[in-house]
């Protein structure tokens, strides 16, 4: 976790003490706001300037739903080789910092869309979980595909895992999750740790989780979820990771077909490694074989 300023360590207190007292009170209660929290991004996006290649780009928009708006960018590319790539961000983050894979892409001849998640950046909403950005990936296949390719990071790239266990004719797609969330339990762990939550709220955290999906904690992983995929995979990890743990993907990375190549870095955590131009380069190269 980054070093957090006095302001954030601040709230950090504040919200312990109240999660602290609702828990003693009511832990059902704690269990349901603590997973409303742990769905509210918070905001870093306000004082983002565009790079320049996005004041080249097509603007997008599509309709989440009643209440919320996504925004987006297209490019196409002046030779173009017919295919589509689109591009995930990771939890508190947008589509801005992808912005070094574009002319890359665009130089291959892709057709390249990217979107702000929902509640993130450009677009509207407040919440964002597997779930709700599965459900908006899936509605921007819809409007602006085919999509060929896929690249994602952090949250998006554990999300398009989910997406890649059910997409039709797998051999046509290629897919990169960069640090995925190899084992959802342990982002929920860092969570609790972080927050200091009682057992009492974490097994109603748990359990609230359990009651809105009608799913095991253990589906929402993205290990298992592309175990059984057939097409090319691209997993790109750092050894030194601390938000999503690169021990959590050793067991897999033994067992895992030969269709899942690995690009394992050591010292670029868990952002750098998605920024690094030779690593940028790599994933290019994957994608335009």
């Amino acid at each position: 976790m980054a070093k957090l300023g006095f302001s954030e360590r601040m709230y950090l207190q504040y919200l312990r003490t109240k999660f602290r007292t609702i828990g003693s009170l009511s832990p059902s209660v704690a269990g349901k706001l603590a997973f409303k929290l742990f769905c509210t991004p918070y905001p870093k996006f306000k004082k983002a300037k565009a790079p320049a290649i996005f004041n080249q780009a097509k603007s997008l928009t599509l309709k989440f739903d009643e209440a919320i708006t996504l925004n987006g960018y297209e490019w196409q590319a002046s030779h173009p080789n017919g295919k589509t790539i689109l591009i995930c961000h990771g939890y508190a983050s947008y589509i801005y910092k992808f912005e070094q894979y574009v002319q890359a892409l665009l130089k291959q001849g892709f057709r390249v869309i990217g979107f702000d998640a929902p509640g993130h950046g450009k677009s509207e909403g407040k919440y964002i979980n597997i779930l709700i950005y599965k459900e908006a990936i899936e509605k921007i296949i819809n409007a602006f595909g085919p999509i060929d390719h896929f690249i994602g990071h952090s949250l998006g790239g554990i999300t398009l895992a989910m997406i890649a266990e059910t997409i039709e004719n797998p051999e046509n797609h290629k897919f990169v999750l960069i640090a995925p969330a190899t084992k959802t339990t342990t982002t929920f762990d860092n969570y609790f740790t972080m927050m200091h939550f009682s057992e009492t709220i974490k097994a109603a955290f748990l359990a609230e989780i359990g009651k809105q999906t009608n799913l095991p904690i253990i589906y929402f992983e993205a290990d298992r979820a592309i175990e059984h995929y057939k097409g090319k995979v691209l997993w790109v990890h750092d050894e030194g990771d601390r938000v999503c743990p690169y021990k959590d993907l050793e067991k897999f990375k033994q067992k895992a077909s030969e269709n899942v190549k690995f690009l394992i870095t050591n010292g670029l955590g868990h952002n750098k490694v998605y920024k690094t131009p030779e690593i940028v380069d790599q994933i290019v190269a994957f994608l335009s074989a």
